[in-house]
């Protein structure tokens, strides 16, 4: 027995030593990492004590500071004594501590991870300076916020130096729009004193030839013809000028580009002449585009007369157009260019080519390299404009000695029937057949006698005001008035979109035809004229005058024109020979999109729509919303196999009916009669 307890004894004893041995080592292990990690944290605090250029150092969660480096002292001005314990907040302006931004910034550090900003700071002496911050959350193993790490850093030099940059940078950018400003005035003063010589010195030739006796027919017609020639290129200047300044009042319309250009080659081979052999290369299956027509044709004219210019021994002249798509990468590298879909015309020259000086000012107005007397220097500039703005994107390549093509890119026009407008030939001066009367509204008295004198002398009745007012005045007391002859720019505080629009509100079928020298906002917006406006631009001659006038009561006296939205052919057939029947005009549409483009396009003319209820594209009601929203007052007659398919927000709309299919001549007549009636 006390054998055994002396073995027990013995096994217990060693045991004990062992867990000594143990013990003592685990001991000096961790006193080993109790010194490795002092040793860090001393390198660590040297590191952070060593940083001279950045201010780091802690915040408990509730933004006081907890330690201080070297660097916090050097940039905030605080030795570590008078700042730990203390709010970090003593940093920021009085007005920044007022609007919360500390709070803020530690929030946003909690939430967000992270928070960085630039603003001014404030040190112990009470400068400012300019600082970037930088406070990230410090969190334990279970997430829990122990408080926050802040850097800040000095970065008032660097401010200062931007701030330079960007003075400078405003200074070169004024230097240069002054450099642009005298060299257009400049360019302007010297074409229209030019211009203005030749126009001034005739007048007085006619004056002098008129007090001769005899009279000296040949030298007057002479001296009235280089007149008329100065003026018209007085006139042709400031179109070109509005057009690269982009405020001409484009009259967009849907052309295919490929028959415009077809059509104008018997014009170029005569402009251009016999040592330019004109080639064109016209795609298939061309996009529609939106612009306005007559400009398009003088682009092209401009650019095929630059590149005649540029081969003065003769040469080759390629038209092309094509399809196109510009993707995101080529608009990202260009200057206000969309991605999209494009027709593409490209007019390309074998001449002498540009130089990259020459190309980076080709379209500056008035800058030219021919020779004085030569060229205005307007017409690269005038395409620029024109083309910007139709919202297209004008590219030009050329090299020295091998020629130049210029692209013109204009945007697709998302219809779903190619409409051609074909530019309008009148061969004779329309006059009034039936002595209709005229209310001509225009404020300057010379302008004012101009345009009646014209007026009388096509046959027309007119009467005259200088006012709006006035106008008005003639309107109410003059029910024979079939058109009014107004200018947009009119005194009284009335201008001539108010006048044209009061007028109507009290005779809706007053047709009203606009005249300026420039309008900006008044019936022009986005440099296109509203819908529905018909506009004739200062200058204008007596053959302008007489056909528009012309053009526009003819039309006031053809049949109304209906809308037609059926996608059905045979039902489309029948439905448009039935209105024809009730003697209406009607244009058809096959789906949402191409009503709505018609419309836009002939706004008021549109008298009435027939439209299917569930049209290709969108709903009935829906097509509806677009369709007011262009012609605020369009009466409707939707079509629909279910009598109780009226859309419920136009059930009690007056210029709304609906007729059940299968319908007869008749049953559309009658919901045509009770619109009317409306």
């Amino acid at each position: 027995m006390r054998k055994t307890v002396v073995l027990i004894l013995e096994s217990i004893q060693g045991r004990i030593e062992e867990r000594a041995t143990e013990l003592a080592a685990a001991n000096a292990s961790l006193v080993q990492e109790a010194a490795e990690r002092l040793r860090i944290e001393s390198r660590l605090q040297h590191f952070v004590e060593g940083v001279v250029d950045y201010a780091l150092f802690m915040l408990d969660p509730n933004g006081i500071v907890t330690n201080w480096n070297t660097g916090a002292q050097r940039i905030k001005g605080y030795a570590a004594s008078e700042i730990i314990g203390r709010h970090f907040e003593r940093f920021y302006t009085p007005e920044d501590r007022a609007a919360g931004v500390p709070a803020r910034a530690l929030q946003t550090a909690i939430r967000e991870g992270k928070f960085e900003a630039e603003g001014l700071r404030v040190r112990k002496d009470g400068t400012t300076f300019w600082a970037n911050v930088v406070i990230n959350p410090i969190r334990d193993d279970k997430g829990e916020l122990l408080g926050f790490a802040k850097i800040t850093r000095d970065v008032t030099e660097r401010h200062r130096a931007q701030e330079a940059l960007q003075r400078t940078q405003e200074q070169l950018a004024q230097a240069q729009k002054m450099e642009g400003i005298g060299q257009l005035t400049g360019g302007v003063a010297h074409d229209f004193n030019n211009l203005l010589t030749v126009i001034i010195g005739n007048l007085e030739s006619i004056r002098r030839t008129l007090g001769t006796t005899p009279l000296d027919h040949e030298r007057l017609g002479r001296s009235i013809d280089h007149a008329m020639r100065g003026a018209e290129r007085a006139a042709s200047l400031t179109q070109r000028l509005l057009a690269f300044s982009r405020r001409q009042p484009l009259d967009p319309k849907p052309v295919n580009v490929g028959r415009l250009v077809a059509g104008m080659s018997e014009l170029l081979r005569r402009t251009l002449g016999e040592q330019v052999a004109i080639e064109t290369v016209l795609a298939g299956g061309l996009w529609p585009v939106l612009v306005d027509p007559n400009q398009l044709e003088v682009s092209i004219l401009n650019l095929a007369v630059n590149a005649r210019d540029a081969m003065p021994g003769g040469g080759k002249l390629t038209i092309e157009t094509a399809n196109a798509h510009l993707d995101e990468a080529y608009a990202r590298a260009q200057t206000e260019v969309v991605p999209g879909q494009y027709v593409v015309l490209a007019i390309s020259d074998t001449g002498v080519g540009m130089s990259r000086e020459v190309q980076a000012r080709a379209f500056e107005p008035f800058y030219t390299t021919k020779d004085i007397g030569q060229g205005t220097g307007l017409g690269l500039s005038q395409v620029y404009g024109f083309v910007k703005q139709s919202g297209g994107h004008v590219k030009l390549y050329s090299e020295e000695g091998y020629g130049t093509t210029v692209k013109l890119y204009l945007p697709r026009l998302m219809a779903e029937q190619d409409v051609l407008v074909e530019p309008e030939q009148v061969h004779h001066t329309p006059r009034s057949r039936n002595g209709e009367t005229i209310l001509v509204v225009e404020d300057d008295e010379d302008v004012r006698a101009h345009s009646t004198g014209i007026l009388r002398e096509l046959g027309y009745d007119v009467l005259e005001a200088a006012t709006a007012a006035a106008g008005l005045q003639l309107l109410h007391g003059h029910p024979e008035i079939r058109l009014m002859f107004t200018d947009v720019g009119l005194p009284g505080g009335m201008n001539g979109r108010q006048l044209a629009d009061h007028a109507r509100s009290i005779r809706p079928d007053l047709k009203v035809l606009f005249t300026t020298g420039y309008a900006r906002n008044a019936i022009v917006h986005e440099g296109r004229l509203d819908p529905g406006v018909s506009l004739l631009t200062k200058p204008f001659t007596f053959s302008d005058l007489a056909r528009k006038l012309g053009d526009m009561l003819d039309e006031a006296s053809a049949p109304p024109r209906v809308l037609l939205v059926e996608d059905d052919a045979m039902r489309q057939m029948a439905v448009a020979e039935q209105v024809k029947e009730l003697g209406y005009r009607v244009e058809v549409a096959g789906s949402a999109a191409e009503a709505i483009s018609k419309v836009r396009l002939m706004a008021d003319d549109i008298a009435l729509a027939i439209i299917d209820i569930s049209p290709p594209g969108r709903g009935g009601d829906a097509l509806l919303s677009e369709l007011r929203a262009l012609n605020a007052h369009l009466p409707v007659v939707f079509t629909s196999p279910d009598s109780g398919s009226l859309p419920r927000r136009f059930a009690a709309d007056p210029f709304v009916v609906l007729v059940r299919k299968p319908y007869t001549g008749k049953d559309l007549k009658s919901a045509i009669d009770r619109l009317r009636m409306a």
